[in-house]
């Protein structure tokens, strides 16, 4: 999370567009009066769908 002046910017990974949006609504709640840039990436995390080689 970066603060820029009025401006709160926050990026990074979350496994679902639900938990996105909660830490938008926690941000909100702390910071009312701010500009919320939400640029974090949903990027799920299911289970693997075939085995990993390594080499």
């Amino acid at each position: 999370m970066t603060v820029r002046g009025e401006h709160i910017v926050v990026s990074g990974d979350v496994a679902t567009e639900q938990r996105r949006t909660e830490l938008s609504e926690v941000i909100r709640d702390m910071a009312p009066d701010m500009v919320i840039h939400n640029d974090v990436r949903v990027v799920p995390a299911g289970e693997p769908t075939r085995r990993e080689e390594l080499t």
